[in-house]
């Protein structure tokens, strides 16, 4: 029931244009956190080999 109501909601080209904003925002958010915890990854290093020299 649920995946035909999804369905003809989805057949609509306004949901499929909306669907798609959606999907490429999600996209980029998760791609903006990646990148902010790899550079803390990357900061924390840092100190340490600033704070073992």
């Amino acid at each position: 029931m649920i995946v035909s109501i999804l369905g003809g909601i989805a057949a609509k080209p306004w949901a499929r244009v909306a669907l798609r904003y959606g999907a490429t925002a999600l996209t980029i958010a998760l791609f903006l956190l990646s990148i902010r915890r790899s550079g803390e990854r990357v900061g924390r290093m840092a100190e340490r080999l600033e704070t073992t020299e």
